[in-house]
């Protein structure tokens, strides 16, 4: 676990010794596809949630 942090800091160090336009260029290709994925993951999960939901509510209702 220390190696690892130590690999952060690092990279931490090193990220905010470059200028704005290199930050920005380094950084927003890891927060677009981290983003993406979450929003992926999200997408399923609430629309497994509706669909159970929905498949619970029609197990409920009157057959006749």
């Amino acid at each position: 676990m220390t190696g690892i942090l130590s690999w952060w800091d690092g990279v931490e160090l090193w990220l905010s010794g470059l200028g704005f336009v290199a930050q920005t260029v380094v950084v927003m290709p890891v927060v677009l596809v981290l983003a993406y994925s979450v929003a992926v993951l999200l997408d399923g999960a609430l629309g497994n949630g509706i669909r159970l939901l929905q498949r619970a509510k029609h197990a409920d209702e009157d057959p006749s």
